[in-house]
Formats: C-alpha cells, sequence, structure tokens
C-alpha cells in the first residue's frame, strides 16, 4: 500500500517538475527524502514573504489573494509596488512571513518518530505528526519562524513605506534563519 501510494506521488511530482511547476529551491531535500526507502514527500515549499488581502463579507479561504509572494529575499521595491495591487474594500491586508514547510508521509510510526526526532533536533521546532491512518503517517517539518502582521484595515493601509521595509527586512531574516535550519535538517538526513 505504502510503496503503491509514493509510486503514485512520485509520478505527479515528475509531472509537476515537467510543466515547471515545483518550488525549485526545495527540490535538493525533497529529491533526498524521496530517495529514502520508508519516506516520501507530499507538499514542499522553500518559505516565503508575502502581502495578502482578505476581502469584506467573502469566506477568506476561497476570496483571499495574494498581492505578492516572493520566495527569493525580495526588495523594497516589490513590497511597495505590490500594495498598488490592492482592491479599496478589502477588510484586512496582512504581512505574512511563512518558514520552509515539508509534509512527509512515513511508512510506519517509527520511521515518522525518527524523522520528526532528526527535524527537532535540527531545529524545526515546530515539526510534528499531522495524521495517522493505515496507509501512511504524515509528519509536518518546519521552523517556529513566522510573521503575520496586520498592515491595512476596512479598505485602508496602516502603516507607512517605511515601516513595511522595516517588516520586509525582519521578514527577510526570519526566512534565511529558517532556511539555515532546513538545511542543517538536510545534513543530517
Amino acid at each position: 500500500m505504502f510503496q503503491e501510494d509514493k509510486n503514485i506521488t512520485m509520478k505527479k511530482l515528475r509531472d509537476a517538475i515537467s510543466k515547471d511547476l515545483v518550488d525549485k529551491d526545495v527540490m535538493f531535500i525533497v529529491n533526498r527524502i524521496n530517495e529514502m526507502g520508508n519516506y516520501y514527500t507530499t507538499s514542499s515549499c522553500i518559505g516565503r514573504c508575502g502581502i495578502m488581502e482578505f476581502p469584506k463579507g467573502k469566506n477568506p479561504k476561497l476570496y483571499s489573494r495574494w498581492l505578492g509572494k516572493w520566495h527569493h529575499y525580495a526588495e523594497d521595491r516589490e513590497v511597495l509596488n505590490a500594495l498598488e495591487r490592492r482592491s479599496h474594500d478589502f477588510e484586512i491586508m496582512v504581512f505574512l512571513m511563512n518558514s520552509p514547510i515539508l509534509h512527509v508521509a512515513s511508512k510506519d510510526i517509527s520511521s515518522a518518530k525518527k524523522l520528526l526526532e532528526l527535524a527537532i533536533h535540527s531545529g524545526l521546532k515546530a515539526s510534528s505528526i499531522k495524521s495517522i491512518s493505515n496507509r501512511r503517517i504524515i509528519v509536518e517539518i518546519l521552523s517556529t519562524y513566522k510573521m503575520d502582521v496586520p498592515i491595512g484595515l476596512d479598505g485602508q493601509i496602516l502603516v507607512d513605506d517605511n515601516y513595511l521595509k522595516v517588516l520586509l527586512k525582519v521578514g527577510n531574516n526570519k526566512l534565511k534563519k529558517s532556511r539555515e535550519l532546513l538545511y542543517r535538517f538536510y545534513k543530517a538526513l
């Protein structure tokens, strides 16, 4: 069952790679994990900073939108340009920094425990087991670095350009630190 699911998932990954739909910067660790017999990745991201707006009176899961998101270390002008794409009737606007994240299917609880312990000892302390089923155990690997900072409310920007630049500087720094932990985990694998 596990191997069959892994084969199907690896075919989907190869198809996504051929269509240039993957986050290339995280592939170094995705490939390493997928080489291991007891594991395969189900999703991954190298981490990002961005600005997202949430509309008034609509389901945020369906209608929120990125004004800008950057998997690279963004520059001030990119953040300021993203604000120009805003609507004028948003409910809330947020500056985000998301840690790198990996979802890894493990063959059994023993394998999941080993992977989780290695991630936590590598500094990825927000890692956890997300689900357990007869088919697989999903381990979520991520750091504690994160930002969710409101920058707009009810159609109005609440912060000035200088503060946005500070948020970006802090966000890029946290992104860098969280990626260093991911590289430490990779070396430990």
